[in-house]
């Protein structure tokens, strides 16, 4: 396992009321990697989500161990947290992460204020700069408006630009372009690219059931079915030769769906099913 990642996965169990969800689960995730948990639903991908994140339902019991940054969190809730081990995190319900009774300027400009420890004027103006680096329009007007006032892209800028700002080590996005149009999908999806992965932002565990997303952010997977790892590897190597049944469908939908290539990896040969990087 990596020396120096950030997330580190092992021996990860949950149980929801008593029953077995997710079994010895290991995995890490580097600093500047970005890492995609594949696997369908019922899984436990969004179980695990939770344990990683500190946010599992009280019915949820954890046995294993989830370190972030070196420290040991399994089954502390994210509010117990030390700010080293806390992770940055994107939702697919946009509505539930956002405070529907506070502007978004009130609540973009609390994590700068915090963990920047910025003015009040200049927190606002640090989060102008994020919203225009996320290519967001009349953001003034934005500022001002509740959540519900606007679209689910938007939204979902927004709580991007939320977890960025927390400066985290690692964000987790958790299905978070499946309430979204094809083409807002695409947008997203390209700014988790643009602001993850590198050695100055944030390393990635993205979590999802669609490899064709996978493909635009990530290059491994950690495959799961029925709460068990079933496989690991580049995303390379499991497009060109599958091992697991599950992983195999994956790969059949993606040539199904992509008849030349994929966006953000030109190399990628569907018809083949070769994934290349440099």
């Amino acid at each position: 396992m990596s020396s120096d990642a950030v997330l580190r996965v092992n021996e990860l169990c949950i149980r929801v009321d008593g029953q077995p969800v997710v079994s010895d689960l290991c995995f890490h995730v580097a600093a500047g990697e970005r890492v995609c948990l594949l696997g369908p639903s019922g899984s436990g991908k969004s179980l695990t989500a939770g344990a990683i994140l500190g946010l599992s339902p009280h019915s949820v019991h954890i046995d294993g161990s989830v370190c972030i940054n070196g420290v040991e969190v399994a089954d502390i809730r994210a509010t117990r947290r030390s700010p080293q081990s806390r992770s940055g995190m994107v939702f697919q319900d946009t509505h539930s992460a956002l405070n529907p009774l506070v502007s978004v300027g009130a609540q973009l400009r609390e994590p700068f204020m915090r963990f920047h420890g910025l003015s009040r004027k200049s927190a606002m103006e640090a989060a102008r700069t994020m919203l225009a680096g996320m290519n967001m329009e009349r953001i003034d007007d934005i500022l001002q408006r509740s959540p519900a006032e606007l679209s689910g892209g938007q939204r979902q800028r927004i709580c991007m630009a939320l977890a960025l700002a927390c400066r985290p080590a690692l964000i987790v996005a958790d299905e978070p372009t499946t309430a979204l149009d094809v083409l807002t999908q695409e947008e997203v999806l390209t700014l988790l690219r643009e602001c993850t992965g590198t050695a100055d932002t944030p390393a990635l565990l993205f979590i999802s059931h669609d490899i064709g997303a996978a493909c635009r952010l990530c290059e491994r997977a950690v495959i799961i079915d029925e709460g068990r790892l079933v496989e690991s590897n580049t995303l390379t190597h499991i497009i060109a030769n599958p091992q697991h049944h599950f992983s195999r469908q994956l790969v059949r939908a993606l040539r199904d769906s992509a008849p030349g290539t994929v966006p953000w990896a030109p190399d990628f040969d569907a018809r083949e099913g070769l994934l290349c990087t440099a």
